[in-house]
């Protein structure tokens, strides 16, 4: 590793915990009640969504059983992580199986 690498390491490094520590900051400046407290905590439903959607709608029948998964987990377990971790097997499975 150069010199010159370390430094840009470095720096990045700092610059991520910057960026994290200020968002933490500004999370306390942030309403927890009212119509802006409801949109903030739905805020990462609609990121998460705005994520999955276009590969769901690009993907074939292993993304849209698995999609279809996680909207049946999602509504009977009320998990993220149990969600996420049913839809990311169904896919793996279904491209093992029947591929994608």
């Amino acid at each position: 590793m150069t010199a010159d690498s370390a430094i840009a390491l470095v720096a990045l490094a700092l610059a991520a915990f910057a960026l994290r520590g200020g968002g933490m900051m500004l999370g306390i400046l942030m309403p927890s009640t009212g119509k802006a407290g409801q949109f903030l905590r739905e805020l990462p439903g609609t990121i998460m969504m705005s994520l999955a959607a276009p590969i769901v709608a690009g993907g074939g029948p292993p993304e849209w059983i698995g999609a279809a998964v996680c909207g049946a987990v999602a509504w009977f377990t009320r998990s993220l992580l149990g969600t996420m971790a049913a839809g990311l097997a169904t896919v793996w499975l279904l491209r093992q199986t029947i591929g994608s």
